[in-house]
């Protein structure tokens, strides 16, 4: 169960955007410990209307290449959790989540995991570290390449304004 309503969230959401009340007067008046669910709600509804506020009761699964791309997203934009669940539509905790398994683990830690109870007579064995595949090891090549030509892309970009600035500053004292 959902600890807030979608009508409440829409009430609020509706409150705020009319534009007589700030977030953190919102979080008082209704008695919410924290302004970020709401700043959230209202960030979601921006995006996405008021129809995606709806609470969503589903346990839905998603595939590793699907958890991949919302990191991949994440990472290549540089842009915040929040934005990356608002562009998927799925939850900002489960971004932060596979984002952290990723950081951990790796691509073989966004696997799915067979669901439900162990049996009782298994033989225990000691946790060891999962073994990737062939298929994840490429997987996680390539977004550690990607990763890295982004970063190489950026430092390009930077080294590219700076050298203009020099020029730029430069050629302003020749004319002085």
């Amino acid at each position: 169960m959902t600890k807030y309503s979608s009508e409440f969230k829409v009430k609020l959401v509706n409150e705020y955007l009319e534009g007589q009340i700030s977030i953190l007067s919102l979080a008082k008046k209704y008695g919410i410990p924290s302004k970020s669910p709401i700043y959230n709600w209202v960030h979601e509804a921006e995006a996405n209307g008021l129809s995606s506020l709806k609470n969503k009761r589903s346990h839905k699964e998603y595939s590793q290449d699907f958890k991949l791309s919302v990191i991949e997203y994440y990472k290549l934009h540089e842009i915040s959790r929040l934005d990356t669940a608002i562009h998927f539509k799925i939850s900002p905790s489960q971004v932060s989540s596979w984002i952290y398994i990723y950081n951990h683990h790796g691509v073989v830690g966004l696997r799915r995991r067979p669901r439900g109870r162990r049996p009782l007579m298994a033989k225990r064995k000691k946790k060891t570290h999962l073994s990737s595949s062939k298929e994840e090891k490429y997987k996680q090549e390539i977004l550690d390449l990607k990763s890295k030509l982004h970063d190489t892309e950026m430092d390009r970009d930077i080294l590219k304004a700076l050298k203009a600035l020099r020029e730029n500053n430069h050629s302003s004292r020749k004319q002085k």
